[in-house]
């Protein structure tokens, strides 16, 4: 009898977490979102600040972003970025599996995980390595 009930309560999990929506993706404007809490005020009043998307090495998984200013005197580019489509997590797409993260991006993260109904627990099981980490997490 015991045993009946163990199963019938796995079961009953399995269903009900199968039936749980799943989360959607995070927009584009979500993903520069999170960027812009990592990049400093001041690099945000660069004359002729953007955001330009590009394709990069897993675009599947990552929104690519480069952050370029108008500099005459050098490179236009400010930094080349990596969002996760699916945890919103923040990587460098140029520093070999460089993880960025702070207390603004955390909390932006959070807010942005929860509207699109990732949770804690599902984020812990889904979480990626950045673009150019060579294992998984």
């Amino acid at each position: 009898m015991k045993f009946s009930i163990v199963i019938a309560l796995v079961l009953a999990c399995v269903i009900a977490d199968a039936q749980s929506p799943q989360p959607r993706q995070l927009t584009v404007q979500e993903a520069h979102s999170i960027l812009e809490a990592y990049l400093p005020d001041k690099t945000k009043k660069l004359p002729g600040y953007g955001l330009d998307d590009f394709a990069g090495y897993d675009p599947k998984k990552f929104y690519f972003t480069e952050v370029t200013w108008d500099n005459p005197g050098g490179s236009v580019v400010w930094g080349n970025y990596a969002v996760d489509k699916t945890t919103g997590d923040l990587w460098s797409a140029v520093a070999s599996c460089d993880k960025i993260t702070s207390r603004r991006i955390r909390a932006l993260q959070r807010e942005i995980r929860k509207e699109i109904g990732l949770t804690d627990v599902m984020y812990k099981q889904i979480k990626n390595s950045g673009p150019l980490c060579e294992s998984s997490n």
